[in-house]
């Protein structure tokens, strides 16, 4: 492929390789960079990964949700805890009558105790089960939200590298397209060509610079979302080519039993089903001992100060709700497990569809390069026909602009075909291993408890 080349520039050839391009790349905007964003200098894909994770508010909203979660197991476990108490009641012995019969009549004064609980029939069981299951839930929702951000961040990274090679590829068209005028131009003064040649390479030149513009405004846009996301931005961009070849096939069918969305999703049925066995265990009494001291000071006739151990029991002996209780949590069972299934068939979809775009992109890039091949040898064939009259114009003007779609359309399937790798690979739940990121942010323990 034939360009004019301007140092420092990369640019895309034919075979999918990057060369230095013609022209230097489109500029970029300060209006994308808000104060205080700081300007970093070369970036790839991974940079891109990390910088996502240890900034985006929704990986501290998760965290935050982990630690209610372990929070709320802790406050379940602490039933079986002693627990110490006091009661003081207000309203002396004031009125007396002949019968000794009168208000609050030996009415306790201040008391303290300490009681624990025996045994309260699965109750306290499906609470803390609920409450395990629930921070478990949350622990996978945390890798979940960090395993879409970084893909997220991965697919912005790799927009702004398509328009980047969309922006070199318009620019080149127009350098080609002016290099063009300038000599249909000197034919033009030499009386070879007519002045009409001359207008209408003006008008294919205006149009290639208006495709530059639209070009270089999506190169900005998908910087400034790639902005958005890191914090930062780069002065360059790594090609990503190399990182995403070392990625699986894409061939094999995922362990959708494995993704963290669908681990979160079990552990939400795994807490429905715990609160049915609380909700069940409503209906029976809680056993427990309590041990206290009470000081009957309201009392003027006898003092009955006294210690007092003993058994409790209590219960409700009707509550209406508790059968309501019951099936509103079987009803959460059953809703939890279609969240199950349904995650699973969203992640088959879209691993269904990866792959096809990754099949059908490296046919179209075969296609497209080959397209571009053919279409830059047309070009120096026209040209030469152009000079000995065999071609029109308009017909070498047709050849550069296929070149330029050639060009583009592969561009875009290269890119379509990472872009799936990419979201295959985090299906897989190997994306941020993929990039030479830990492949959890918390260990199994820690999600534990």
């Amino acid at each position: 492929m034939a360009i004019i080349v301007a140092p420092g520039v990369l640019v895309a050839t034919a075979h999918g390789q990057e060369q230095p391009a013609a022209v230097a790349p489109p500029t970029i905007s300060g209006d994308i960079v808000r104060p205080g964003d700081p300007r970093i200098g070369r970036i790839d894909l991974a940079d891109a990964v990390v910088r996502t994770l240890s900034r985006h508010p929704e990986i501290a909203r998760a965290n935050a949700a982990l630690a209610r979660g372990k929070a709320d197991l802790g406050a379940a476990r602490s039933v079986w805890m002693p627990q110490a108490g006091y009661q003081a009641n207000l309203g002396p012995n004031m009125f007396s009558s002949r019968n000794n019969s009168a208000l609050n009549q030996n009415m306790a004064g201040p008391s303290v105790f300490l009681q624990q609980q025996v045994w309260d029939f699965g109750r306290s069981k499906g609470e803390i089960g609920a409450a395990r299951s629930t921070t478990r839930q949350r622990g996978y929702e945390l890798e979940s939200v960090a395993d879409q951000l970084a893909e997220q961040s991965a697919l912005a990274f790799l927009e702004v590298k398509r328009f980047e090679l969309l922006s070199t590829a318009a620019a080149n068209q127009v350098a080609e397209l002016d290099h063009l005028r300038f000599l249909i131009g000197a034919r033009v003064n030499a009386g070879v060509s007519d002045k009409s040649d001359l207008m209408l390479a003006d008008v294919r030149v205006e149009s290639a610079r208006g495709e530059a513009i639209q070009a270089e405004t999506a190169y900005t846009v998908a910087q400034s979302r790639l902005l958005n996301l890191i914090g930062a931005l780069p002065q360059a961009y790594d090609d990503p080519k190399p990182l995403i070849s070392r990625f699986e096939t894409g061939d094999e069918e995922p362990d959708y039993e494995r993704l963290p969305s669908v681990l979160a999703a079990q552990e939400a049925e795994k807490a429905a089903t715990s609160k049915i066995g609380q909700a069940k265990a409503e209906r029976y009494p809680r056993l427990g001992l309590q041990m206290g001291y009470t000081r009957n000071n309201y009392t003027y006739n006898t003092r009955d100060n006294a210690f007092n151990a003993m058994v409790t029991v209590s219960g409700d002996l009707y509550r209406r709700s508790s059968r309501y209780l019951v099936e509103a949590a079987q009803e959460d069972r059953r809703a939890a497990a279609a969240v199950h299934d349904t995650t699973v068939l969203d992640a088959r979809g879209k691993a269904l569809s990866a792959r096809q775009e990754i099949r059908a992109g490296q046919q179209r890039i075969s296609a497209y390069s080959r397209q571009e091949e053919q279409a830059i040898t047309a070009s120096k064939i026209f040209f030469e026909e152009y000079k000995l009259g065999k071609r029109t114009l308009t017909e070498l003007l047709n050849t550069q602009l296929e070149v330029y779609r050639a060009a583009s359309a592969r561009i875009g399937a290269d890119y379509d075909v990472m872009s799936a790798r990419v979201r295959f690979e985090n299906l897989c739940g190997r994306l941020r291993p993929s990039l030479g990121l830990p492949a959890r942010l918390l260990t199994e323990d820690e999600i534990d408890g």
